[in-house]
């Protein structure tokens, strides 16, 4: 007898499925941050005898243009925002929009403004608005000029925009008065930029103080003829205020000063087209 024994072999295939998971990294996003603010000044408006006058078609020209740009106008306290290093809150492409000496032909500007989704800064004289000339904003105009979306600032104060005397240095902020000592040209000029701080506080127009500052007749002192007025001037301006600005005559950055571009009534669109590349309007100055 034969015996034959079958052997059955089960074999068991495993399989083992792997997943595989794709992990996305996002980009990491740039700060945003601005490096340029142009600034820019006017005076007057429709007045074909002064040079620092801007007919209503060319402010309206100007205006569009920076529309177009892609430009969006900006509060004193964004721009000081900006100086102290941050862009938070800030437009792509800001401009900071100034007029001097309350006049009152600037409230032209107001109806171009609006219609391109702007606003502005007056730089008031108080001297002005206490007692105007037949040119100048009253209080009750500023009021109404604060009311039309401007923003107000310190220009002078009852007396800093005029002339002292017909001594050849005549200018209130920067000369001192024959035989006036140091000390007391300091307490002038002091007193004088109090009056007018306490002026736009006490009617409401500014809060607390005025945070920048244009000096009157675009003079700091920088022809250094009177050192007592040199080596004060620009550092007490430069301590009180965050941003003080002037044009062209001798501008030099230190002391927070910042440059303006003032325009005049023979500036054509190209030449306003290219102001608003001016380096000099970098954040480093």
């Amino acid at each position: 007898t034969t015996t034959t024994t079958t052997t059955t072999t089960t074999t068991t295939t495993t399989t083992t499925r792997t997943t595989t998971f794709t992990t996305t990294t996002r980009p990491t996003t740039t700060p945003f941050t601005v490096t340029t603010i142009p600034v820019l000044l006017y005076h007057q408006m429709n007045n074909p005898a002064s040079l620092f006058s801007v007919n209503t078609a060319n402010f309206s020209a100007q205006m569009a243009y920076l529309k177009a740009q892609g430009y969006s106008s900006i509060t004193p306290q964004q721009f000081v925002q900006w100086l102290q290093g941050s862009s938070a809150g800030l437009p792509t492409k800001p401009v900071f929009i100034t007029f001097d000496d309350n006049i009152i032909s600037a409230n032209a500007a107001t109806p171009v403004l609006q219609a391109n989704g702007f606003t502005a800064t007056m730089y008031v004289v108080s001297g002005f608005a206490d007692s105007p000339q037949g040119w100048n904003m009253d209080w009750t105009a500023l009021a109404a000029l604060k009311a039309a979306g401007w923003s107000l600032q310190l220009h002078a104060g009852t007396s800093g925009h005029n002339a002292l005397t017909t001594q050849a240095c005549n200018l209130f902020y920067a000369c001192r008065l024959t035989g006036e000592s140091a000390a007391a040209y300091q307490a002038r000029v002091i007193a004088d930029l109090n009056a007018g701080e306490t002026a736009l506080t006490s009617r409401g127009l500014i809060t607390g103080s005025s945070i920048t500052f244009a000096t009157p007749w675009d003079n700091w002192g920088q022809d250094g003829s009177d050192t007592a007025v040199t080596s004060w001037l620009p550092s007490y301006l430069g301590s009180r205020f965050s941003a003080v600005f002037q044009e062209d005559w001798g501008y030099t950055v230190g002391n927070n000063r910042r440059y303006r571009f003032e325009m005049h009534s023979d500036h054509t669109l190209a030449v306003f087209a290219a102001v608003l590349t001016d380096l000099r309007f970098r954040l480093a100055g």
